[in-house]
């Protein structure tokens, strides 16, 4: 099929439904507080892996709001329910650094659209020999990367009297989205999963600075079936601007894999005194 031919059936597709693709997707997930309340988003940054030289799919998307956060959305499973309830976090919708405090938290959502808030004394963990904070740790598993919606479209109600300013966000957002792309440092097909670690960094930082005793192994290792203590690997550093923050991102393929079930796993730094 030549592309005129596939963009034709994807222009037919938009016009004879009014929603496409599945609410858990990546492309849809940062726009709900703008749908729902018009909110706008901010500046935004998607991450992008290369799975080959022909193509590149998502990790997730940053972006920093004006009350001084930011924000990352993962990408997740195609069909993943992000409903929770209070206490239990099946899946999140996005994790949220807030700054200056450097405290985190993750977003759910109840059965009627309702956000939740989830906070278990996570804050940034500073190192003594690394100008780094480690934010936290994405574990994804190399299929999920593949199963994503790559066509979305939501039918919604606006009000009348805010219908101008909120298509202007919209707009705004979709034309200042940039996309940083990130490569690993091995043949992606030949691994079970893909590490992210991501990091607060200075301004000054530079990614020859970095120093593999910042990467939490020992988190690493519970997380995944097969390790071994003398597991080695390679990593590749890179740096994201999102607003006036500078976010680390290092990227890998470690040995073992993700346990049966569990496609995406996420894992955050505790502060002993937020336990208090």
């Amino acid at each position: 099929m030549d592309n005129t031919s596939q963009n034709d059936d994807i222009s037919r597709l938009f016009r004879e439904q009014d929603n496409i693709g599945h609410d858990s997707s990546l492309w849809l997930r940062p726009l709900r507080k703008l749908i729902q309340d018009g909110k706008p988003v901010g500046q935004a940054i998607v991450l992008t892996l290369s799975m080959s030289d022909q193509q590149r799919m998502p990790i997730g998307i940053l972006a920093q709001t004006k009350s001084n956060r930011t924000i990352f959305w993962p990408t997740l499973p195609q069909k993943a329910k992000i409903v929770c309830d209070e206490e239990i976090i099946d899946v999140l919708d996005h994790i949220t650094l807030e700054l200056p405090s450097e405290k985190i938290h993750v977003t759910t959502y109840d059965t009627n659209g309702k956000a939740i808030h989830h906070r278990r004394a996570w804050r940034t963990h500073h190192f003594s020999n690394s100008t780094l904070a480690l934010w936290f740790m994405l574990l994804i598993r190399v299929p999920i990367f593949r199963q994503q919606d790559m066509a979305v479209q939501r039918r919604v109600k606006m009000p009348k009297p805010d219908k101008g300013r909120r298509v202007h966000e919209f707009s705004r957002y979709i034309n200042n989205l940039s996309f940083n792309n990130v490569n690993l440092p091995v043949c992606i097909e030949k691994h079970d999963y893909v590490s992210c670690i991501l990091y607060l960094a200075p301004e000054s930082f530079t990614v020859g600075q970095f120093s593999p005793s910042v990467v939490p192994v020992d988190s690493l290792a519970s997380a995944i079936e097969g390790w071994s203590e003398e597991n080695q690997f390679p990593m590749m550093v890179s740096q994201h601007k999102v607003g006036n923050q500078i976010i680390c991102l290092a990227t890998a393929c470690p040995p073992g894999r993700l346990p049966l079930g569990s496609d995406v796993s996420i894992g955050f730094p505790q502060s002993a005194a937020l336990k208090q």
